[in-house]
């Protein structure tokens, strides 16, 4: 009898997990996998964008030779500048690539909720347009480091506004992203994928 009720809660068991595995995709998912990957060398250029010569250039600014320390903080909250710089490299390809996933309807509804993140994403760092602007860093980050600064303030030395920096830093897509980046790259590959190309389109 209890081998029975081993076997029969066995059984219960391999049926919930299948209910719970991401279904495998279908051929409408499949195609649009496909012409996702066309555009994945636009993944790959918007990450690891931040030049690394940026620190060394913060290090030489004289508001922070006597305060090395603060170079480093400014480094972090300049990261929306080195933002600007993506989306003025890059503006076409990261609007075409928004436009792209505004226009797919996947079935599944793991895809749907990674595409819906991943838009959410691209319009927050299209915020970050500034339209060509040449940013000072050292000014940049004399400002952003400066509680006081105003949104004129910030505006006039970045060519962005305030409230993109608070959503990029309370941004709850990106985390939506990367929560859903393992299970994406596994449905990728089962869409067509190598998992080369799976991994780039699930890298943030």
């Amino acid at each position: 009898m209890r081998r029975v009720v081993a076997v029969a809660a066995a059984a219960l068991i391999a049926a919930g997990a299948a209910q719970a595995a991401a279904p495998a995709p279908d051929a409408h998912d499949r195609a649009l996998a496909a012409q996702l990957n066309a555009k994945a060398k636009t993944f790959h250029s918007i990450t690891g964008a931040t030049s690394p010569s940026s620190q060394s250039s913060l290090d030489k600014c004289p508001a922070f030779k006597k305060k090395p320390a603060d170079a480093l903080s400014a480094f972090f909250l300049l990261i929306p500048v080195f933002l600007a710089d993506v989306v003025n490299e890059y503006g076409p390809q990261i609007r075409d690539l928004r436009d792209t996933i505004g226009t797919m309807h996947p079935d599944s509804p793991l895809f749907r909720r990674w595409l819906t993140a991943q838009e959410g994403n691209l319009a927050l760092l299209l915020q970050f347009d500034n339209h060509g602007k040449k940013v000072d860093l050292c000014a940049a980050a004399a400002v952003l480091l400066d509680r006081k600064s105003t949104d004129a303030d910030i505006v006039r030395v970045t060519g962005f506004h305030a409230t993109a920096i608070a959503q990029l830093f309370s941004n709850k897509t990106s985390a939506a992203v990367s929560k859903l980046n393992p299970q994406m790259r596994a449905f990728f590959v089962a869409a067509g994928l190598s998992p080369a190309d799976a991994k780039t389109l699930t890298t943030s």
